[in-house]
C-alpha cells in the first residue's frame, strides 16, 4: 500500500514553495552550486527577505518573494546615507565642494555667530562623514535617535537646531550614529549646487546607472532627507555595489571619482559594532561600513539600512549582494546580514 501521508506532505510543501517564492533565477559558473541550494533554502526560512540579488563575473543570482518583482521599488533606510556620500564625491570632483576639511561655517555663515559658533568652525564634512561631529544627542539613543529626526525633518527649524547643539566630544575622536548629521551633509550639499539635490542626484548618479524614478521624499526645508527613505529597487541597488566594486566607475563612465571610493570605504574610525574578525578590517568610512567575511578575512564593505537593507561588496571575490526586508527590527537586520556572511558570500568561493 502506497506511503500517502508522504505524498500529501510533499504536495503540501510544493504548495507552499509555489505560495510564497515565485522567482530564484542562477547563472551557474561564478557560484558553488550546492551552496547556492543551501541559500535558497535558508531564504526559504527566512520570509522577512524580499529580495536577495547576487552578480559576480557577470553571473547572477536573483531571489524574490511573492508580491515582490525587479521592478519593485522599496525603502531602502540608512542605505541612503551612502548615496549622499557618492554624490559629496561627484561635488568635490566638479568642484562645488573644495574638501571634506571644509567646516559648517562654509556652508551656513548666516548661523556662523550663533549659540554653536565654536562648533561650526571645528565640525567639517569629514566629521559629519564618518560620523564622528561630536554634537551632543541631548539624550538620544541609537533606537530613539531616528524618530527624533523624523519629526524635526517635518517641522521648522531642523538646520538651526542641528548647528546649535552643543558639543559633547572632541570632533572625530568617537563614533556616534546620528541621522541629523546626515541630514546635515545634504543640506551643505545642497547649498552648493545649482541645481535642487533631487535633480544633481538624478543627472549625476541615478540616470547614468539606469535608476529611473527614484523616489526620495524631502523634508520641511525641501531637501531630500539625508538619512533615509530614498526608494529603490533591488536592482538599482545591484548596479551601485556594481559601480562601487568598480571603482566608480559605470560602463565606461566615471561616475564618482576613484580615489573617492577608495576613502569612502576605508576605515576612518572604530564603528559601535563589535568586530567579527580582524579588527583593523572592522569600522566606519565615509557613510559606508567596513567589515570581513567569515573564515578567510577578506576585507569587505555595505550600505546598511534599517532592519536589512543592504548593498554588500567583497572586491576579493568580485562579488556584490543586495538585499531588502521589511524593515521589521534590528534582529531581522542581524538576521538578513548573517544570511549574507554565512550562505550568500560562500556560494562566490
Amino acid at each position: 500500500m502506497a506511503d500517502t501521508s508522504c505524498t500529501t506532505r510533499r504536495t503540501a510543501l510544493t504548495a507552499l514553495a509555489t505560495a510564497a517564492f515565485v522567482t530564484v533565477a542562477r547563472s551557474q559558473p561564478a557560484w558553488n552550486t550546492e551552496r547556492i541550494q543551501a541559500l535558497e533554502a535558508q531564504l526559504r526560512a527566512a520570509p522577512h527577505v524580499r529580495a536577495l540579488l547576487m552578480e559576480r563575473r557577470g553571473a547572477s543570482f536573483a531571489y524574490y518573494q511573492q508580491g515582490i518583482t525587479a521592478s519593485s521599488r522599496m525603502n531602502v533606510a540608512s542605505v541612503t546615507k551612502s548615496v549622499v556620500s557618492l554624490l559629496v564625491g561627484i561635488a568635490m570632483a566638479r568642484g562645488a565642494i573644495a574638501s571634506v576639511e571644509e567646516p559648517l561655517a562654509a556652508f551656513f555663515p548666516e548661523h556662523a555667530q550663533g549659540p554653536g559658533a565654536t562648533a561650526m568652525q571645528r565640525v567639517t564634512l569629514r566629521h559629519l562623514l564618518t560620523m564622528s561631529s561630536g554634537f551632543d544627542r541631548g539624550g538620544l539613543t541609537n533606537d530613539s535617535d531616528y524618530l527624533d529626526f523624523s519629526r524635526r525633518l517635518y517641522a521648522p527649524g531642523v538646520l538651526a537646531h542641528a548647528l546649535a547643539r552643543p558639543l559633547a566630544y572632541e570632533p572625530g575622536s568617537r563614533f556616534q550614529y546620528s541621522n541629523i548629521d546626515s541630514h546635515l551633509l545634504a543640506l551643505a550639499l545642497a547649498r552648493r549646487l545649482k541645481v535642487p539635490l533631487a535633480e544633481f542626484a538624478q543627472e549625476v548618479l541615478f540616470r547614468p546607472l539606469g535608476i529611473d524614478g527614484a523616489e526620495w521624499p524631502t523634508g520641511q526645508d525641501g531637501v531630500p532627507n539625508g538619512a533615509a527613505e530614498l526608494r529603490l529597487t533591488a536592482p538599482e541597488m545591484l548596479r551601485i555595489g556594481q559601480m562601487m566594486r568598480a571603482g566608480g566607475s559605470w560602463k565606461g563612465r566615471q561616475l564618482v571619482p576613484a580615489e573617492f571610493v577608495r576613502e569612502a570605504t576605508a576605515r576612518k574610525i572604530a564603528s559601535d559594532i563589535p568586530p567579527r574578525g580582524r579588527p583593523e578590517l572592522w569600522g566606519y568610512g565615509y557613510l559606508w561600513w567596513l567589515s570581513s567575511t567569515p573564515g578567510d578575512e577578506l576585507p569587505a564593505y555595505n550600505a546598511s539600512g534599517f532592519g536589512g537593507q543592504f548593498i554588500y561588496v567583497v572586491p576579493a571575490l568580485e562579488v556584490v549582494v543586495v538585499a531588502l526586508t521589511e524593515q521589521i527590527s534590528r534582529a531581522v537586520a542581524i538576521q538578513t546580514a548573517t544570511i549574507i556572511r554565512e550562505a550568500a558570500l560562500p556560494a562566490a568561493r
